[in-house]
């Protein structure tokens, strides 16, 4: 199929089934079969060519999630190809001709531009962002999730497209682990010079870490998994920090304050452990800055002290998502800095009928980041 000027009918591929991933029930993933939808005015339905596995999907495996509930469709991080534009669609979001066949990544959530939140700037916490993501596969247009065959992108998603010199594989962390970790750094003020102290190695950890060191910092990544603070060194940081040697909470602090002489400039949490929330606060220098990306589940709770926090005058920064243009310099990023492995970040591949299989390995920290091989 050819592009036209811009709008795209359905192709016989299209006009068939295809295949997706949703929470059957708590612990449990099943494959579902829909016809494949024609895109909305706005909108794209892609082929997907990879999908990763993020902490968030097993959180999401154990019902941890506040909106995406059984029934839903599995899945937001990865990368695929245009199967068809909507009406109106003629460019990506950074003003980019955009073409059938074109390798893309997309936004996992919206920005309606019609609530307060939006309206306020701050379109990464849209109180409509997962309005698609939260619906029930059952519903059309289905593919709401990334671990399928096709992915129906609303007009209120940002799509940019890949650069021809980075790989798909590469690509696949773009738009969740890089672009997360991307915002974090900027809401944290990164800056030549600081102290960054990474909690967490996993796929979002390796990330900060490239972002961090390209800022100018100097890089601390601490993590409860030996084996994983390898990968790392690969992209950008500095030090390591072995958090199992330690025997508790306030051991694993000292560590760090140790390491740091005196805690990090900038600390960012990417871990999801309640309680490394209060020991990423104690372990931020007086003054510094502690952005909070992994806890995300609710109803979750640790121990925090209230009047120690007060005292050191260090701020709290919550980073949800990200604005919609940053999943644009994420790619960008990933152009620009060829000295890092990006593929290497993806250690793992699995095809699509053993989601589960990749699931558990992420899960139990086997490999940094689980990847799922759709139409590669």
């Amino acid at each position: 199929m050819t592009a036209t000027d811009s709008t795209h009918t359905q192709t016989d591929a299209q006009q068939a089934y295809g295949t997706t991933t949703i929470l059957d029930d708590i612990d449990r993933t099943a494959s579902r079969s829909y016809e494949v939808p024609s895109p909305v005015p706005g909108g794209v339905v892609l082929s997907m060519i990879r999908a990763n596995v993020c902490g968030s999907d097993v959180h999401i495996l154990h019902g941890s999630h506040p909106l995406v509930r059984p029934g839903c469709v599995m899945g937001h991080e990865g990368v695929g190809r245009v199967a068809a534009l909507g009406d109106g669609v003629t460019t990506d979001f950074a003003g980019a001709p955009l073409a059938v066949g074109d390798r893309v990544v997309a936004t996992y959530f919206q920005a309606c531009r019609r609530c307060p939140e939006c309206n306020n700037g701050h379109g990464n916490i849209c109180r409509n962002a997962y309005t698609g993501w939260s619906k029930q596969a059952d519903e059309a247009p289905h593919f709401f999730g990334t671990f399928g065959t096709h992915y129906a992108v609303g007009p209120n998603q940002a799509v940019y497209k890949v650069p021809d010199g980075v790989t798909s594989k590469a690509a696949s962390s773009a738009n969740c682990a890089l672009s997360q970790v991307y915002y974090g750094c900027l809401l944290g003020e990164v800056s030549y010079g600081d102290k960054v102290v990474i909690f967490g190695a996993g796929g979002l950890g390796v990330c900060a870490s490239a972002v961090a060191s390209v800022l100018g910092a100097e890089v601390y990544v601490a993590e409860m998994t030996p084996s994983r603070l390898e990968k790392v060194k690969d992209f950008g940081a500095h030090h390591t920090i072995d958090l199992s040697q330690a025997a508790d909470g306030a051991a694993r602090v000292q560590l760090v304050r140790d390491a740091t002489g005196g805690g990090g400039d900038v600390v960012i949490d990417l871990t999801g452990v309640p309680s490394a929330f209060s020991e990423s606060v104690r372990s931020a220098r007086s003054g510094g800055i502690v952005v909070e990306i992994g806890n995300i589940s609710p109803n979750k709770y640790t121990d925090f002290d209230p009047g120690l926090f007060t005292r050191t005058g260090v701020q709290i920064r919550a980073a949800i998502r990200y604005p919609l243009e940053v999943l644009g310099k994420a790619v960008r990023f990933i152009e620009a800095t060829p000295q890092f492995p990006w593929e290497s970040l993806v250690d793992a591949d699995y095809t699509l009928d053993q989601v589960p299989e990749a699931l558990a390995a992420a899960e139990s920290r086997q490999v940094t980041r689980a990847g799922i091989v759709i139409d590669d």
